[in-house]
């Protein structure tokens, strides 16, 4: 990724960036998982559940995370900030970084 993706500050341009990368498809793939979660959870404000998508990974916010906190499935996590589940959720190894 060049130098000017840490200060994308709009959805579309970030939108366009995932494009760009090829990990669009997995927020459709996102997209499209979002189902009513079975039990008494959906009483209990946890009312859907959905896959989990690209992870963004950042250094200094300039307005990253304002630009793909829309984006369905898109995690944002610092670098200082960075663990084991955020990297490989459920321990299944290959998430999309």
């Amino acid at each position: 990724v060049d130098d000017s993706a840490p200060d994308i500050k709009k959805t579309a341009k970030a939108v366009a960036l995932l494009k760009q990368l090829g990990a669009y498809a997995d927020v459709e793939k996102v997209k499209g998982s979002r189902n009513v979660r079975s039990g008494k959870g959906k009483m209990r404000n946890r009312r859907y559940v959905q896959r989990r998508g690209p992870l963004v990974v950042y250094s200094e916010d300039n307005g990253v995370t304002r630009a793909f906190r829309n984006i369905p499935g898109v995690e944002l996590c610092s670098v200082d900030r960075l663990g084991l589940l955020t990297l490989a959720p459920g321990r299944h190894v290959g998430r999309f970084i």
